[in-house]
């Protein structure tokens, strides 16, 4: 039978197989409120690609320039930029693997990782499966 090679060869492929994009999200604040808060970590092609930073109960959300690694209060991290005018800086480093602290000018964040994949409507399958795995890909793609 020639199918079974076929199938066991399409089976490892999708097991190995990393997919082209990856997300990670982190947020604070209850959703849909002024206190709300969220940053999504895209990386695709292997790169870091964006950070999206949402806010209050809008759904639009705002690219983040990446302006690199640093060291903030001895903590090592990295720089996140605001688009123009005024191009606020905030500063991005973990605590944790499911929390990430936030310095903003002189206010200080938790956000939580936030797991895309406990809705089963969501079947999110470039997001993160754990905190781990999150946290992972942000000290590959974007704490260097």
């Amino acid at each position: 039978m020639r199918i079974v090679p076929a199938f066991l060869t399409l089976l490892a492929f999708c097991l190995t197989h990393q997919p082209d994009v990856r997300e990670a999200i982190w947020s604070a604040g209850t959703p849909d409120t002024d206190k709300f808060e969220s940053l999504a970590f895209w990386i695709k092609s292997d790169k870091r690609a964006y950070i999206r930073y949402q806010h209050d109960t809008s759904s639009d959300d705002i690219e983040l320039r990446w302006a690199g690694p640093g060291t903030e209060s001895n903590r090592r991290g990295f720089w996140a930029a605001f688009p123009k005018p005024g191009n606020r800086t905030i500063f991005i480093t973990p605590i944790d693997d499911s929390t990430l602290l936030v310095i903003d000018r002189n206010r200080t964040r938790k956000f939580h990782w936030q797991d895309e994949n406990l809705d089963p409507k969501s079947n999110c399958d470039i997001c993160a499966f754990s905190a781990a795995e999150a946290t992972g890909w942000l000290r590959r793609y974007f704490w260097n």
